[in-house]
């Protein structure tokens, strides 16, 4: 009896206990169920105000979950003491920590010994976070980093203390960056964006090494200016007492048209004078109907971009192009608009070309109504600039025709035969002025002149040979040998005396009074895969040779000449997915001397790839080799694997040195990547020797990449 009465009393006790936790849960904070508050434990003790849970305590309140071994909540006021693995989750955020001091209804609290999980990567651990509202945090001596806290992380930044928004600004005092816990350097004051969408704020500082101009030091700042356009303002300070300020600006108004520009200018102080750069692009896919491109590239001089540029590439570029191009699709035909500023900067004179603008129509291949005869058309009219040097410049007007016919006779498959007409005429409102004794151009003269070309050509292939051999060759089932020999005739002839003509770009370019054959008798090798996913080409090898019926192709020593051009063999080999080799001759038959020869050799495959190039060119007449350079390029990269690697070499031999070299090497952890780069060419008019050091953290962006120059030779 007195054991079924102590039953009793524990299943009353159990009873009450259920309908207080659920007053409390239905009736802590309100009627609606986003006001409740559910609390679960393995033991739970409850009065007036104070709810106690022990083992497995599970709390949900509206986006909140919280996980503990113990707590205590004041349904009253909404404040919790939680202990001992304690997990609170909102949203994509978590907090993990001894000990949490929370409420509920303001969404506040302080967690000790705690890691903070930040929506979308970033990770930190403090003696002490504090969430003051929704999305500011209070951390005091803490750890930030993107990568996993699992273990020791390969980098991190130690705070003495820190102000962190969501979706806003991280702002730390004390700073260390440490890799595998070593410390590499100190910030007093930093401030980084922590969210996702793009904010106002310092960017990484840019650092620099340079042997003319010293140290250098860069500071951007970024500012986003709607969702379709953002600007960055550069500030520069060399060591040697030059300054720099520069701005880049972004944009991408709709989804298929981008763009960007950037302006920068320097004080030079040796020369006292200001130098500066506009570099940009647009792409715009739908601009009433065509395609937009266009460039502007110009600068002061060619020594401010070697000097002041960070553009790795800077010194390999000889040129500056800017232009305005559109395209527009009518059928079979293209029409396109172009205006273009061409600058090149040579040892001697610049030479500067201009287009003002072109207009150029251009058809493929064309049936013309629908009959086997087709057409090939290329129309232009052109107001353009010229300035050679000296007194050679000018302005002046072209307008250039250029049809072909071609047709193709009926026969067989294995023997065709193509004849191809056509007619090129071009008229000039200008046209040069030659020396009297050199017969070169001085200068421009005002005066019209027109050029008239014909062109005639046929095509002849065959007749072709084949045969298939069963059995196969590898993971090839059958393989087939075709024999097709190849006779080209071609023939032009004009009136014009072309030492007249202004020569722009390759519409100017005339060909000689010609009739020359050429005879290619081609070896073309075949394999049909076992698994039936088609036909591809092995390898091929042509034997070709060239015969004029007019001026010598052979201009020999200027007392023996010859018709017959050099006698030209090639190899190539494919014989699989990406290796090839290709081996090619060429052979002089008035001097029985070698004119030149090449090898060059490919491999692609998962872990990388490696192309190499060996060329050679004799002089004819004597036999002597006055040429020979061997070029090598190395790549290494594995899915999967976090090191890649390139090594690009072009060694000369018959001067016994390395011409150019370069190096990179990128390496890719989990959280973090570090590319290295290294340049020495002794090639062109600018001989340098570059590195260029880029670290990117991830979530933060990039380190003060380091880019310097060593000099020339």
């Amino acid at each position: 009896m007195i054991h079924d009465t102590n039953a009793i009393l524990t299943a009353v006790r159990q009873m009450l206990l259920v309908v207080l936790v659920s007053l409390l849960v239905v009736g802590a904070a309100g009627a609606g169920d986003d006001e409740r508050v559910v609390l679960k434990a393995e033991i739970q003790n409850a009065t007036a105000d104070i709810w106690h849970g022990e083992g497995s305590v599970h709390i949900l309140y509206q986006d909140i979950e919280i996980h503990c071994d113990e707590v205590d909540y004041d349904h009253s006021t909404g404040d919790l003491v939680a202990r001992g693995n304690v997990i609170v989750d909102r949203g994509p955020s978590r907090f993990t920590a001894e000990e949490a001091r929370f409420n509920l209804e303001t969404k506040t609290g302080i967690f000790v010994n705690a890691t903070a999980y930040i929506d979308p990567m970033y990770t930190f651990t403090g003696r002490e976070i504090e969430k003051l509202d929704e999305t500011h945090y209070r951390v005091d001596h803490a750890t930030f980093t993107t990568c996993s806290t699992d273990g020791r992380p390969p980098w991190s930044f130690h705070v003495r203390s820190a102000m962190v928004e969501e979706e806003g600004m991280g702002k730390f005092k004390g700073t260390a960056m440490r890799v595998k816990g070593v410390p590499v350097f100190y910030l007093p004051y930093m401030v980084w964006p922590m969210k996702k969408e793009r904010s106002a704020g310092l960017l990484m500082p840019r650092l620099g090494y340079s042997n003319r101009r010293g140290f250098n030091i860069g500071l951007p700042v970024f500012i986003p200016i709607g969702r379709s356009y953002d600007t960055t303002i550069f500030a520069d300070y060399y060591s040697e007492g030059f300054f720099g300020l520069g701005n880049n600006w972004r944009w991408a108004p709709v989804a298929r048209a981008r763009g960007e520009i950037s302006l920068y200018g320097i004080k030079d102080q040796e020369n006292d004078e200001f130098e500066w750069k506009i570099f940009g692009h647009h792409v715009d896919e739908d601009f009433h109907g065509f395609k937009l491109l266009a460039q502007i590239e110009s600068l002061s001089d060619i020594d401010f971009w070697q000097d002041f540029d960070r553009n790795f590439d800077a010194n390999t570029r000889r040129d500056l192009y800017s232009f305005v191009y559109l395209t527009r699709s009518f059928g079979p035909y293209a029409l396109n608009l172009r205006a273009d500023h061409r600058r090149t900067f040579l040892t001697t004179e610049d030479v500067v070309l201009s287009q003002l603008p072109e207009i150029e129509v251009r058809s493929g291949s064309t049936a013309i109504l629908h009959s086997p005869v087709y057409l090939n058309l290329i129309g232009s009219l052109n107001y353009l600039s010229a300035d050679r040097g000296g007194d050679l410049k000018g302005t002046y007007g072209r307008a250039d025709l250029f049809p072909q016919f071609s047709y193709t006779l009926p026969g067989p498959p294995w023997f065709s035969i193509t004849p191809r007409v056509g007619g090129r005429f071009t008229y000039y409102t200008s046209q040069y002025e030659l020396d009297e004794t050199t017969n070169r151009p001085t200068s421009f003269l005002d005066e019209p002149v027109s050029r008239i070309y014909a062109t005639g050509a046929v095509d002849i292939v065959g007749p072709s040979l084949s045969r298939v051999f069963e059995g196969g060759l590898g993971k090839y089932e059958k393989t087939k040998h075709l024999i097709e020999p190849r006779i080209e005739y071609r023939y032009l002839t004009t009136t014009t005396d072309v030492s007249r003509i202004p020569v722009f770009d390759e519409v100017d370019s005339t060909p000689k009074d010609a009739s020359i054959v050429q005879f290619v008798l081609a070896n073309r090798f075949l394999g049909r895969d076992r698994e039936g996913v088609g036909t591809r080409e092995l390898g091929s090898l042509e034997f070709i040779q060239a015969y004029s019926f007019d001026e010598p192709l052979n201009l020999g020593d200027g007392t023996r000449t010859s018709q017959l051009g050099p006698a030209s063999v090639a190899l190539r080999l494919t014989p699989s997915v990406g290796t090839g080799f290709d081996a090619r001759l060429s052979y002089d038959l008035l001097f029985k001397n070698l004119r030149s020869t090449s090898l060059a050799a490919s491999v692609q495959r998962p872990i990388g790839m490696l192309n190499l190039t060996w060329y050679e060119s004799f002089n004819p007449r004597t036999g002597d080799r006055f040429s020979s350079q061997i070029r090598s390029m190395i790549g290494f990269r594995k899915a999967g694997f976090p090191l890649d690697a390139t090594v690009q070499i072009a060694y000369d031999i018959v001067r016994a040195q390395i011409g150019d070299q370069r190096y990179g090497i990128n390496y890719t952890g989990s959280c973090w990547n570090i590319s290295a780069q290294y340049r020495d060419t002794k090639i062109g008019v600018f001989p340098t020797r570059e590195f260029l050091i880029v670290i990117g953290l991830k979530g933060v962006g990039v380190l003060p990449e380091i880019k310097g120059s060593l000099g020339g030779y």
